[in-house]
């Protein structure tokens, strides 16, 4: 059982990393500080930032429960986290190529009253790029 448990701390601790990275990575992908968007109530940071990490969450999840358990997986969740993270930044990188203007401003003009269509395309390529990195694991 304390194997199970010192298992369970080290998965959950490259969770927590790959969750944190993630942020990190929306944040230097968006205008000033994401976490200070969210906290002032911007609708649009609290989407994406709350897709990118729920995308994030599915991809661990999927590669924690199809690469194998015990001590062997840990190395696969840490990697398929970080694709994760990485080709969510791509995906956000492509969008901002296709749609005029900056895409991030786009995602908070709408202040604390709406979101704007812009973060609704960005948490669907969140979420669509977890579905098939998640696919790819089966």
């Amino acid at each position: 059982m304390f194997e199970l448990i010192l298992q369970t701390l080290a998965y959950s601790g490259v969770g927590l990393v790959v969750l944190v990275v993630g942020f990190l990575a929306l944040d230097l992908l968006t205008p000033g500080r994401l976490g200070t968007h969210v906290m002032e109530g911007n609708r649009g940071a609290g989407l994406i930032a709350g897709t990118g990490l729920a995308s994030l969450g599915l991809i661990l999840w999927f590669s924690i429960y199809f690469t194998g358990a015990g001590w062997d997986g840990l190395d696969d969740a840490a990697i398929f986290g970080l694709i994760g993270v990485i080709t969510q930044a791509v995906g956000f990188l492509i969008l901002d190529m296709l749609i005029p203007g900056k895409l991030a401003d786009h995602c908070f003009d709408g202040g604390n009253e709406r979101v704007h269509a812009a973060g609704y395309v960005t948490a669907g390529i969140q979420l669509s790029v977890a579905l098939v990195i998640c696919a790819s694991l089966t």
